[in-house]
């Protein structure tokens, strides 16, 4: 994880498209540029490798001007090129800013339609191979038919060029959509590309690998509207939302083209066999164009992701297996044997409380022991390995109301602990506590009664149940992430989120980020307070303990994460078991040796000498 992080963390891009270029991006080598806010000039040194606005973040006078100008879109202006003053995105790869060229920064007011944050980059993957790079220009005003391009009003009477980047396979179609910056009638309109000094026309189907260097301005070529098809979604894909308005598209285009036809019109024109007659009556959804933007938008991806893990090679396979996987993902947690079966075992999980306040998420392992992670109890005494604050364990806590909760207090001793990697290698982080109360708690025996040894799955549907975000006992059904599939999944989140590349890396470097052989993936939306919460397999088993994940602070401080892990139990039961032998705890034994499945047979003087648990290298 820490080798591949550091290549994610240097946001590999693709190919320039010349030779210094390409051999640029692929080294990663280091280079500087210029830029000039409100007059004053200042360097950055960065790696070729990096987006011009990651690069900008290396620079502490950037960050305080980014962060006066939150709110607003910012304008990147190049000094060189065949354009000069052409604007280019956040997400212009720095390999083809030439050295010490001088960009000029400036921030305008964002109308609403310009997403100012998310960043399309679903082509810069940071573990496919390399892909020669292509770079246009278009004029902001348009040509023929064209009254307004830009999404932003504000760009046009700021720039009156801007500078497009794409990949040479690309379609001219997806290209302009991944850019993000021109209204979408000219993807719903018949447009194309009418290259300047010279009458030649580029349509939106056609390849951009011709267009390089090259200036153009936008045309309507027909007032005809394009029909939506599967097939232009899984050609043409965007990582952006289709923003325009209604009153975007009408400003669009000049009047004495036919009017735009209306929602339910293109659905008639997509479905032309299909009667108009029906008995059922539906209501619109709210936004329904924008959230149907957003899912073709992310359709491709998906699909070419799917075909290369399954080893799929064409459409029809794909549709058998969707089927297959949409039969099995219905049946997983939705059995009424299994909801009730998860509904019970939910008794035994507790939040684990500090004085009262809420610290993670614990369960009941056998008898009156609770597990929960290490890093939720926090600091102790290494030596007497008492607790320094007062611990409770709270079942029940379903209802903000709070009425069924039973408040359980938690012995001053620790049982068992371990933080850190032990003498094989793994990592462990957990912590066993006793509950004072001995009385029968909740109507479960405890959750080692459905734990059956083996080691940490690498597929299958998962159910974690826990207090995430401090609050009531929740669920989160979700998938592992194969070993084979982690460093995909990597890319994808940092490629999403590609504005926040900089503050990975600090977290990366920090917390020195690694992967273990006792862990497991999945993407969850269980975060803080729900560290220690018990994992089911789809049988209901335990199989691991959810403990956390590779997380940064995101937008607005929002706590986000690359990808969550869980720890597998057996390692976790071995040194319960080696602690207990050590410390001569006979009446822990005895408690463990009735679940056969731990293989756990004593003798007397049974002593295993690994680790002495006062030992202070055990408390890492």
């Amino acid at each position: 994880m820490m080798e591949r992080m550091d290549n994610i963390c240097k946001s590999e891009v693709k190919e320039g498209p010349s030779k210094s270029h390409m051999q640029q991006c692929k080294e990663g080598q280091s280079h500087t540029f210029n830029f000039q806010y409100k007059g004053k000039k200042y360097a950055v040194t960065c790696d070729t490798s990096k987006t011009v606005l990651d690069a900008l973040y290396t620079n502490d006078c950037f960050k305080d001007f980014k962060e006066d100008n939150m709110e607003k879109e910012i304008v990147i202006r190049r000094s060189k090129g065949e354009v000069p003053r052409a604007a280019v995105k956040t997400d212009f790869p720095c390999c083809l800013i030439e050295k010490d060229e001088l960009l000029d920064i400036t921030f305008i007011k964002n109308t609403g339609h310009v997403d100012t944050k998310k960043k399309t980059t679903d082509r810069l993957s940071f573990s496919n191979g390399s892909e020669n790079l292509v770079i246009f220009y278009i004029k902001t005003k348009g040509g023929e038919k064209v009254k307004r391009l830009m999404k932003n009003n504000e760009l046009r009477n700021e720039v009156d060029d801007v500078c497009v980047y794409a990949f040479k396979d690309d379609k001219l179609k997806a290209a302009l959509r991944r850019d993000g910056r021109f209204i979408d009638v000219i993807f719903k309109k018949q447009c194309a590309l009418r290259e300047f000094g010279s009458d030649i026309n580029h349509e939106m189907s056609n390849t951009v690998e011709h267009l390089d260097r090259k200036y153009f301005e936008i045309i309507v070529i027909s007032d005809k509207n394009q029909l939506d098809s599967q097939d232009d979604d899984l050609c043409d894909v965007s990582t952006e939302m289709n923003e325009a308005s209604a009153a975007d598209l009408k400003e669009s285009v000049d009047p004495n083209q036919h009017p735009i036809k209306t929602e339910q019109e293109e659905t008639k024109n997509r479905n032309p066999m299909k009667s108009t007659k029906t008995s059922a009556k539906y209501s619109k959804i709210i936004d329904s164009k924008e959230i149907l933007g957003i899912l073709r938008s992310q359709f491709k991806d998906l699909l070419e992701t799917l075909k290369q893990r399954e080893n799929l090679k064409n459409k029809s396979e794909v549709q058998t297996f969707l089927r297959a996987e949409y039969d099995k993902s219905v049946q997983s947690f939705l059995e009424v044997k299994k909801v009730k079966q998860l509904m019970r075992l939910s008794e035994c999980v507790c939040q684990i409380r500090v004085e009262e306040s809420a610290r993670g998420t614990g369960f009941l392992l056998f008898d009156r022991f609770i597990l929960t992670n290490a890093h939720v109890i926090g600091e102790f005494d290494p030596f007497s390995w008492n607790l320094s604050k007062t611990f409770t364990a709270v079942f029940g806590y379903e209802d903000l109301e709070a009425n069924e909760t039973k408040c359980v207090p938690i012995k001053e001793q620790i049982a068992a602990y371990y933080y850190g990697k032990d003498n094989m290698d793994r990592y462990l982080d957990f912590a066993l506590l006793e509950m004072k109360v001995t009385d029968e708690i909740v109507n479960c025996p405890g959750l080692l009664s459905r734990y059956v040894p083996g080691p940490p799955p690498n597929r299958g549907k998962i159910c974690i149940v826990g207090h995430p975000e401090e609050g009531v006992k929740k669920m989160d059904p979700c998938f592992i992430i194969g070993r084979e599939n982690r460093l995909e999944a990597a890319d994808k989140h940092i490629s999403e989120n590609i504005e926040f590349i900089h503050v990975m890396r600090q977290q990366f470097l920090a917390e020195k980020w690694e992967m273990h052989d006792n862990q497991f993936n999945y993407d969850s939306c269980f975060f803080h307070g729900s560290s220690g919460s018990p994992v089911f397999d789809e049988d209901c088993y335990l199989i691991g303990m959810h403990t956390g994940g590779y997380v940064y602070p995101g937008e607005n401080g929002r706590t986000r994460s690359i990808i969550e892990y869980s720890y597998s139990m057996q390692p976790i039961l071995e040194r319960i078991i080696t602690q207990a032998k050590n410390s001569g705890k006979s009446d822990t034994l005895k408690l463990l040796s009735e679940y056969k499945s731990l293989n756990l047979y004593l003798e007397n003087n049974d002593v295993d000498m690994e680790i002495d648990p006062q030992n202070q290298e055990d408390c890492r």
